[in-house]
């Protein structure tokens, strides 16, 4: 692809629309800017809704395979740990995601497992990234095969090894601010259109299973 191609791709990675204007990545002039925006909107990696452009469902599947910094291919499997983490309360730490491809949707806290990385390790890595939490007493709880699709088109298909863990008491978190926020919350109170797909199914298996589970799940964005 492209460099000018990609860094439109990355002005939408934060914003789940915006204008021509807003678009146009500094120091490209516009005729080239214009040029490359029709190439990806032939391509259908970006589609026009008024006068506001976003992300495709084909956009949505190639951004979540790239690295956000350099909007690269990243070699390491898009395997993920998830973490539940429920105070006695019964409230769970959530995630709201502030980048595509599920833009404000409300999740457990979760990342990519690196290429070396044991999965425990990976779990308490991305807990105390997206939380600031640690040494929470985290055990795996089980795996789950989440396919999303959007209008027909794949977004994602992701491995989750869910960890659980219980505590007495919500404690402060503390999320980086380009990435998401954390908020404790009653999940059963949330609209389900908020929520990250699979969040329900895998709340269910962990509520219903006391050993090791696996399932596969087939959600619609």
């Amino acid at each position: 692809m492209h460099y000018i191609q990609a860094k439109i791709l990355q002005r939408l990675l934060y914003v789940a629309e915006t204008n021509y204007a807003d678009l146009r990545p500094e120091g490209i002039e516009s005729n080239l800017f214009a040029y490359h925006l029709e190439q990806l909107l032939k391509d259908k990696m970006i589609a026009k809704v008024g006068k506001a452009y976003r992300l495709s469902p084909r956009g949505l599947a190639y951004i979540d395979r790239l690295s956000h910094t350099k909007m690269a291919d990243r070699l390491q499997p898009h395997i993920v740990t998830a973490i539940d983490v429920v105070a006695a309360s019964g409230e769970t730490l959530l995630f709201k995601r502030n980048f595509q491809p599920y833009l404000y949707l409300l999740g457990f806290p979760l990342g990519k497992l690196h290429y070396e990385e044991p999965v425990i390790v990976a779990a308490r890595r991305e807990l105390e990234e997206k939380t600031g939490l640690l040494n929470l007493p985290l055990v795996h709880r089980g795996m789950v095969y989440i396919q999303a699709s959007q209008e027909g088109t794949t977004i994602g298909r992701v491995l989750y090894h869910v960890f659980h863990a219980d505590i007495p008491v919500p404690l402060p978190v503390v999320a980086p601010a380009a990435r998401g926020e954390c908020v404790w919350a009653d999940y059963r109170q949330l609209d389900p259109a908020c929520l990250m797909p699979g969040f329900l199914q895998v709340k269910a298996l962990l509520e219903t299973n006391s050993n090791l589970f696996f399932d596969e799940i087939t959600t619609e964005l």
